[in-house]
């Protein structure tokens, strides 16, 4: 479990870092900060509270239930959908928000391919969701100022602090995860992993 972990932990901070890097040689990062021990906590709750309730639901209960009402096939691609959907922001333009549900589905379908990879086990999503939360936040509380001009598109939607599941660097980034592990993903139909075979028996995964 911990190994799993520290594989989804790694590769938030790869995503992260995929994003941070080139805006680094741009003017749109204006500062470097630190944090303080409060919001490490909060960070590290947030990375295991919202990573441990969300894949539990979303990779976990729907990813299994999703199998058996639409088949394998259809389930991994709608349980990534549902998942971007219920995110859904309001309060954004169209653009921003399509940008947005676009990169929250594609987190859903690279974190099926972390549990296929993972034959099964949620705790290597647990560490990718938990770390793309946790260390996001401790960069919008501060350790990462973000000038008010810097693009949506390529950013994500937020202004001085944007998620960046929206914007061009992360949906990039995301691409070339599935690309590379697109066996993984194209087996994530196959009866190879806890919750699909759960699934195939009937019963909870």
């Amino acid at each position: 479990l911990i190994i799993n972990f520290s594989k989804g932990l790694t590769w938030s901070v790869c995503l992260i870092f995929a994003v941070l890097i080139p805006l680094s040689f741009s003017p749109w990062i204006n500062s470097f900060g630190t944090i303080n021990l409060g919001i490490l906590l909060n960070a590290i709750l947030l990375c295991f509270g919202v990573g441990f309730a969300e894949e539990l639901i979303f990779r976990g209960w729907l990813w299994g239930e999703l199998n058996l009402i639409l088949g394998n096939r259809l389930g991994v691609v709608f349980q990534a959908l549902i998942y971007s959907l219920v995110h859904i922001r309001l309060d954004l333009n169209f653009i921003d928000l399509i940008s947005l549900l676009f990169g929250l589905f594609l987190l859903g379908l690279v974190l099926a391919v972390r549990r296929t990879l993972d034959k099964g086990s949620l705790s290597g999503c647990i560490g990718l969701h938990g770390g793309l939360v946790g260390i996001w936040f401790c960069i919008n509380s501060g350790l990462v100022g973000f000038s008010e001009n810097t693009p949506t598109l390529l950013v994500g939607p937020g202004g001085i602090t944007p998620n960046p599941l929206g914007g061009l660097l992360a949906i990039f980034s995301l691409l070339t995860l599935l690309y590379f592990y697109r066996v993984a993903l194209a087996s994530a139909g196959l009866p190879s992993s806890g919750a699909l075979k759960a699934s195939c028996k009937g019963d909870a995964p």
